[in-house]
């Protein structure tokens, strides 16, 4: 189940899109819960108080708070990269503009169902696709976890420790092997961390902060692979149809 959050001011533009998505779950291969919000300033009072996404869908032309700053709330203050946003305008001059907050694709209204789709599954290579999961053994007890909720998995010895929104799970075996499991939006950072790319709030040359506020260091030894995963995720965010 993924989560969108549609957010123009206008009423029927909000229900074509949602439409579109709903009309077309068997194409993208997946299911919806669907937000939809008609000011930037509910948006953005919606996410402070907890809410997250997977995908906004923005009108840029609000009347108080923009879609741009709905975008730069979401990016600058709350520290969110996970979420995929698709702007929607009637205009086609906010290229530069839109630069700053990362988005995903820029449709130009009306919104083709075609368009829509095809920014949506490009959103599903960058953050996942909802039915990774991931699987182990801890103690007598098989357990399956989805990955988006996987923040990091830790490792001391032979001890293993997955990291997740609101648990942390403990179990026996090596990291090296669990990798081997993983989506390709976990990447490893030091010889007892492998993390994911989609729970990543911050980076610098020798750390990372997770979206849990814990810092986490990147070893000399794995600081090549991290630039080049990280490298490759900006170019699939802002690469060209």
């Amino acid at each position: 189940m993924y989560r969108v959050a549609i957010c123009d001011d206008e009423f029927l533009t909000c229900q074509e899109i949602e439409n579109i998505i709903l009309e077309n779950t068997d194409v993208l291969k997946a299911s919806f819960d669907i937000d939809v919000f008609y000011t930037g300033e509910a948006l953005i009072e919606h996410i402070r108080c907890g809410a997250s996404y997977d995908f906004f869908i923005l009108d840029i032309e609000l009347a108080k708070a923009t879609g741009i700053d709905v975008g730069k709330y979401l990016r600058d203050e709350n520290r969110n990269f996970h979420t995929q946003i698709i702007y929607v305008s009637s205009k086609e001059t906010y290229a530069m503009k839109l630069f700053s907050v990362q988005p995903l694709d820029f449709i130009v209204k009306p919104v083709k169902p075609e368009a829509l789709i095809r920014a949506i599954n490009r959103g599903f290579e960058i953050i996942g696709r909802a039915e990774d999961f991931f699987t182990c053994k801890s103690g007598k007890e098989n357990i399956t976890i989805s990955c988006k909720e996987i923040l990091y998995l830790s490792s001391d010895k032979r001890v293993i420790n997955i990291v997740c929104c609101d648990e942390t799970i403990e179990y026996y075996g090596k990291l090296s092997d669990e990798l081997k499991k993983l989506p390709d939006y976990f990447v490893q950072i030091h010889n007892s961390y492998i993390i994911n790319l989609n729970a990543l709030k911050m980076s610098s040359n020798d750390h990372v902060i997770m979206n849990n506020d814990e810092q986490i260091s990147i070893s000399r030894k794995y600081t090549e692979t991290f630039r080049n995963r990280m490298f490759s995720r900006w170019k699939k965010i802002n690469c060209e149809d």
